[in-house]
């Protein structure tokens, strides 16, 4: 498979994802314009912000990756002190402005453990 037909079927994939159609993807961003705001302050990606708000109510998260540099970005976001104003804020900007759309399409949905 071509790099070119990799990408357009990753496309095709994101374009019917419900979270990222029309206004869902717009309201979303705010989202993580939020979360680029405090992982600029904390000095590292939105990854490890993520990833460290996960580990802060006690829950593992297991990304996936295929590139090393990433399990590395991934591991070190162990290092991220969120403080619990951080927390706070994080809990702020979710409850505020509320994610929109569904991780899954209905044809998606139904094809999930099969």
């Amino acid at each position: 498979m071509s790099l070119l037909s990799l990408f357009l079927e990753l496309l095709l994939t994101v374009a019917q994802v419900p979270k990222f159609q029309g206004e869902n993807f717009y309201a979303n961003k705010k989202i993580t314009e939020r979360f680029k705001k405090l992982a600029h302050q904390k000095g590292c990606s939105v990854s490890q912000v993520a990833l460290a708000w996960v580990a802060a109510q006690g829950m593992i998260a297991i990304p996936g990756t295929t590139k090393p540099g990433r399990l590395e970005e991934n591991w070190t976001s162990r290092d991220v002190v969120l403080t619990v104003k951080d927390l706070k804020e994080i809990r702020a900007v979710i409850d505020e402005l509320k994610p929109k759309g569904d991780r899954y399409s209905d044809e998606a949905l139904a094809d999930i453990g099969n």
